[in-house]
């Protein structure tokens, strides 16, 4: 492998693809929520042949991620997926332990499928440092982030909560944010004072702040 092997270029293009998967996201979720999950992706292979897929339920209770979707695609319709080609994707590709996946991470899929490089609508942060294969690298479009954070917040959101609740750095997990911020809605909006919980006191404060 040489460095060439790893670099991204020709970003208009990937975010092209990119809006075109969000679309496919919308149009899922007005059509069949219980069917079309919340990441699409593509292979784009250096030939321009662009294949999608979207997160979807197989029979037996389990979901085929973005990723894997995109990539059997390929594989039905293409075969091998070719040196040099490219995954775009919405959402950065998962790294843990999911019950509810079919198969293996997409992490390790990319690695298994040869493909080095990765273009992402959002960066999972709840994903910790991996050593992989391939170069990620996340688009610079905000109104694409944006979007695309707003799909992932959708089934990140427990996870992400115990990092942050609404951009308010949780120390050890969030529960006394989201207990502050439930007790001020069913109080219509008071900020909470109590001396034992500064959490829960935060908590109150973001939603008095309409966050």
């Amino acid at each position: 492998m040489i460095l060439a092997d790893f670099q991204i270029s020709n970003h208009d293009k990937l975010d092209r693809i990119l809006v075109r998967l969000c679309s496919m996201v919308v149009a899922g979720q007005q059509q069949d929520p219980d069917q079309y999950g919340m990441v699409a992706a593509a292979v784009l292979d250096p030939d321009n042949r662009c294949v999608v897929g979207i997160n979807y339920p197989t029979q037996d209770g389990h979901r085929v991620h973005g990723e894997r979707a995109a990539i059997d695609s390929y594989h039905t319709r293409f075969g091998s997926i070719p040196p040099g080609s490219i995954i775009i994707t919405t959402c950065s590709p998962c790294t843990q332990d999911m019950a509810e996946r079919a198969g293996i991470n997409c992490s390790d899929l990319v690695d298994e499928v040869g493909v080095h490089k990765v273009y992402a609508g959002y960066q999972d942060p709840s994903q910790g440092q991996i050593r992989k294969r391939y170069h990620i690298q996340i688009s610079r479009n905000p109104k694409i982030q944006k979007l695309c954070k707003a799909f992932a917040d959708t089934f990140l959101k427990d996870d992400l909560n115990e990092l942050s609740f609404l951009g308010s750095p949780c120390t050890k997990d969030c529960s006394g944010h989201r207990a502050g911020y439930a007790w001020s809605q069913s109080k219509g909006g008071r900020v909470a004072q109590s001396p034992w919980s500064p959490s829960f006191n935060n908590g109150s404060q973001l939603h008095v702040d309409g966050k």
